[in-house]
């Protein structure tokens, strides 16, 4: 059965420092500092007895003249992604990149395998920050920055 402890427990065999959530006891909360960015928050939240969502939180909320440009940004970047996606909410300005994860059905989890789901947000996040910082403060558009981030 999945469990906190768990994620606990493999949290501590990566040297990852992280908090329990105090209101919901079925959430853990990971920050990190990436190559590209300070403070990304990961929630690591069980939806039930199989399935686990890690939520990469971008730390840049969106101001509301750009959400636009990046919402076509994230829409040309997640077309070519094959585990998980960007998604922004439109009204706040939050940008996310969102993976679920399930186990087997005894509820065994697999080290190696949580450990991609753990870093894998962070990564993207990563690969794709600077084309969200070119619209917000390069005055590029949605087309230019994803040029500029996937062409050599």
């Amino acid at each position: 059965m999945l469990s906190t402890k768990v994620f606990a427990d493999y949290l501590q065999q990566e040297d990852l420092e992280y908090h329990l959530d105090e209101t919901d006891p079925d959430r853990i909360l990971v920050i990190f500092q990436t190559q590209q960015l300070s403070n990304v928050s990961l929630d690591i939240t069980i939806l039930n007895s199989r399935t686990v969502l890690f939520l990469s939180r971008m730390p840049v909320n969106i101001p509301p003249e750009h959400r636009m440009e990046v919402c076509k940004f994230i829409t040309r970047v997640n077309y070519g992604v094959f585990l998980g996606g960007f998604e922004l909410d439109l009204d706040e300005g939050d940008l996310n990149y969102k993976i679920v994860g399930t186990v087997s059905r005894s509820g065994d989890l697999d080290q190696e395998a949580f450990c991609r789901l753990l870093y894998l947000g962070n990564s993207m996040l990563d690969r794709y920050a600077p084309g969200i910082l070119s619209i917000l403060y390069g005055g590029k558009n949605a087309k230019q920055a994803y040029d500029f981030i996937t062409k050599p």
